[in-house]
């Protein structure tokens, strides 16, 4: 129904945030995505609280394949973007070759590729870090060639793997731990999700019948039960703080006080045209 003043407008839908945490550094990265079709990359200093944003991408950077090195300098992640347009430069730069996604080394939070890989078979892409200049690739053998080749890595392939491999591996890393991995978890719609637990948060990722995963976080602190309820990424951070992304907005909790750090809905892509 159209206000007195004019039609209604729907305000957009928040921005979803994850955040990837360094283990040997006061660092982490930020994706948030929003609208649909973009995503963009922040560098966050955890001590200073210093939120430094960088990359707009037109496409879907996947977070949950994504990885972080221990000193938070480089990022392994993994990129899609089906355009016409972006197809056919790829295919110009690399020998014709067919590439609408891709794993990328990059220097956070840009997203210029210092390495690159084609990822496009259906499966392949990701990868996790064994130390600051050493990471493993999630790819077929098919796929393992580099279309731009990293200088000072030593780099191997993982084939076989799923998302939620790297994303685990990745959280280990940071302290989580598996307590529960149903041995049916695989192949959605399973009855009990996978549960990884860091200190009193727990983090349930569950698989849907429709092949779709989502993860839930529960605290067992009664103080920070509440503030989860709806949080798309939660985490202790190097400072031992509870830190937690809920619509768009990154929060840091520190005693009884629970502090916003960044509104991000705020941040938009200066060209809002759908990527063709």
């Amino acid at each position: 129904m159209a206000s007195p003043t004019g039609p209604a407008v729907t305000p957009p839908a928040p921005a979803r945030l994850w955040g990837l945490l360094a283990s040997e550094a006061n660092i982490a990265v930020v994706f948030r995505r929003g609208p649909s079709r973009w995503t963009r990359l922040y560098l966050w200093n955890t001590k200073t609280d210093t939120i430094t944003p960088g990359s707009w991408f037109a496409g879907r950077l996947y977070e949950w394949m994504s990885d972080l090195s221990p000193d938070g300098k480089h990022m392994v992640y993994v990129a899609r973007n089906e355009s016409k347009r972006r197809v056919q430069a790829a295919a110009e730069a690399f020998d014709g070759a067919t590439m609408w996604a891709w794993t990328a080394l990059c220097r956070p939070p840009w997203v210029r590729a210092l390495g690159l890989w084609n990822a496009s078979d259906g499966w392949s892409g990701g990868g996790v870090f064994t130390d600051n200049h050493s990471f493993t690739r999630n790819h077929s053998a098919a796929t393992l060639r580099a279309e731009i080749e990293p200088a000072g890595f030593d780099i191997q392939g993982i084939p076989g793997s799923e998302r939620l491999d790297v994303v685990l591996t990745a959280l280990k890393r940071t302290g989580w731990h598996v307590t529960q991995w149903p041995d049916r978890w695989r192949g959605g719609g399973a009855a009990k999700p996978v549960v990884v637990r860091k200190r009193t948060l727990e983090a349930q990722f569950i698989s849907t019948r429709k092949w779709k995963t989502y993860v839930k976080y529960v605290s067992h602190d009664a103080g920070h039960a509440l503030l989860l309820d709806g949080a798309s990424w939660a985490d202790f951070d190097q400072q031992r703080r509870l830190v937690f992304a809920k619509e768009g907005k990154l929060f840091a909790v520190q005693g009884a006080e629970v502090q916003m750090l960044a509104d991000l809905n705020l941040d938009q892509p200066k060209r809002r045209r759908t990527p063709s």
